[in-house]
């Protein structure tokens, strides 16, 4: 299975990413490929919401920026994980912009069967922190008809905080080892 994370964290050696990291290495052990597209690097405007719909369902958009690289990575995976810290209970701005643009193919990826993870940091330890971004996760998983593999929401981690040999990063890799072949 070709599995691509989007990552959506405006800080490149984050928790988010170490996370991501150790989840791709548990996935690879198990023969899986895997790609990170950091998301938060790419140029990518808003979607305009365009008064003639131009993209609907058909991949194109006529905004001039990062977008085919995006949709391209998308487009070839089997799995999307998407990768974020917790801002103001909700992903990163930079990772909903990357989501708000699948409005353009929406419809491709409906028929993919594609299957889809959440993995997420937030500094926070409450239970109420993931609850907002879970919601939101779930019902994008549901609407695109994606199969919901599972969340990492690990709670109470600082930007860098997450030790090598910790919980979390056995939390990880376990994840990524315990997906089921394509």
């Amino acid at each position: 299975m070709h599995i691509v994370l989007l990552e959506g964290s405006p800080h490149r050696n984050g928790a988010s990413h170490t996370l991501a990291s150790v989840f791709m290495r548990g996935a690879q052990a198990q023969g899986h490929t895997t790609m990170a597209l950091d998301v938060a690097r790419l140029h990518l405007h808003p979607c305009r919401g365009c008064p003639l719909h131009v993209c609907t369902g058909h991949g194109d958009c006529i905004q001039k920026d990062d977008w085919p690289v995006l949709r391209a990575a998308v487009m070839a995976a089997d799995m999307l994980v998407f990768v974020t810290p917790v801002y103001f209970y909700g992903m990163t701005a930079q990772l909903k912009t990357a989501l708000d643009r699948f409005h353009c193919f929406n419809r491709a990826l409906k028929e993919k069967n594609i299957r889809s993870a959440l993995i997420a940091t937030a500094c926070r330890t409450d239970d109420e922190v993931m609850s907002y971004l879970c919601a939101l996760y779930q019902g994008l998983a549901r609407y695109l008809n994606f199969e919901d593999m599972g969340c990492l929401c690990a709670r109470g981690v600082g930007y860098d905080s997450v030790p090598e040999d910790g919980d979390l990063v056995h939390r990880a890799l376990a994840f990524g080892k315990a997906l089921p072949e394509a």
